[in-house]
């Protein structure tokens, strides 16, 4: 069974802390770098997740390790520019404490909780975790690879899930929503497209009243098809949100700029085919009251519109200027 390629993963996390013992804290200890647009980041988070999971099931009773690795996930809450608390401070904290009976680590357990806003929020010492790794069940070991980023371990397991729950048809939308996320993580992404469909024809037949819900099912499809490169399918569903349903209840909506963020990527694509669909969209662009615009509608509906050779790609500059002006961004297009 999957289970137990996941305790034999762990397992392997031995070697691990042997090296760590001898002085080897290369693949463990906080290691800065700058994480593109994400910003400052820790190299070695994972690795020294799956060695305190390792700690945790095995039970080690090592204070120094234990202490150390405290310390060096510290370093990442207080200086990770995504903030967050995390696992690994938590089953260290749980570990941790077990030897703070004379207060020896208050002042790490009050750095930890001063580490970041998230942190100040949801940080608890108190904290109490399973320690028993035969307790977790199939779901709980699925979700247990993702956060180690075990993907080939994993994917057996989601097949294994997979099978258990039978006919995807009869799931719930939310076991589907959650068999979407690991798909993704896998990249299995294509195996996808069944579940959004499943999960539009479903809503379609709940009735009209659900407009909000059934456009959503609607940019689901739309937006994977755009990431799968089937344009022709994406533009033949974005004509269908245009031609049957009433997108005017959603035009307040982010999800309404999803649609024709959608849209317009069709047409940079494929200019003379989706040209209606840039009618539309510049038509929604100028209504009024004027739909609400972000970066990406205004760089997207630039480039669209100089697609098709409109003249309405400069009004777009100059307002996407305006706007960044007002944001605090600069000028530049």
């Amino acid at each position: 069974m999957g289970i137990n390629r996941l305790k034999e993963k762990l397992e392997e996390q031995q070697e691990v802390y042997a090296s760590l013992k001898q002085g080897n804290s290369a693949i463990v200890c906080y290691k800065e770098f700058q994480n593109g647009k994400w910003g400052t980041d820790d190299a070695n988070y994972t690795n020294r997740l799956r060695l305190a999971y390792y700690l945790l099931y095995w039970k080690i009773e090592d204070e120094e390790t234990i202490a150390y690795l405290f310390r060096e996930e510290l370093k990442d809450r207080e200086r990770n520019s995504f903030q967050g608390i995390g696992s690994t401070i938590e089953i260290l904290t749980w570990l941790l404490r077990k030897y703070n009976t004379d207060h020896t680590y208050d002042d790490l357990f009050q750095r930890a909780k001063n580490a970041n806003f998230d942190c100040a929020c949801g940080y608890d010492v108190e904290v109490a975790l399973e320690d028993d790794f035969e307790k977790n069940d199939l779901l709980d070991c699925i979700y247990l690879c993702q956060q180690l980023e075990y993907k080939d371990v994993m994917g057996g397991l989601v097949d294994e899930w997979k099978q258990e729950m039978g006919e995807l048809a009869c799931w719930n939308t939310s076991e589907r929503q959650t068999l979407i996320r690991f798909n993704t993580f896998l990249d299995r992404e294509r195996e996808n497209e069944e579940l959004y469909q499943l999960q539009l024809t479903e809503v379609l037949s709940e009735g009209t009243n659900r407009t909000t819900d059934i456009i959503s099912g609607y940019s689901n499809l739309i937006h994977h098809y755009l990431r799968m490169g089937n344009y022709e399918k994406a533009f033949d569903h974005c004509r269908m949100v245009v031609e049957k349903t009433d997108y005017k209840q959603i035009r307040t909506k982010r999800l309404f700029g999803d649609i024709l963020e959608g849209c317009l990527e069709i047409v940079v694509h494929d200019p003379s085919r989706a040209a209606c669909l840039w009618e539309w969209v510049k038509k929604e662009l100028r209504s009024k009251p004027r739909i609400c615009r972000y970066g990406n509608l205004y760089t997207k509906g630039i480039a669209a519109a100089k697609a098709v050779n409109d003249s309405y790609a400069e009004a777009l500059e100059q307002e996407y200027r305006k706007w960044r002006r007002e944001c605090g961004l600069g000028n530049g297009v």
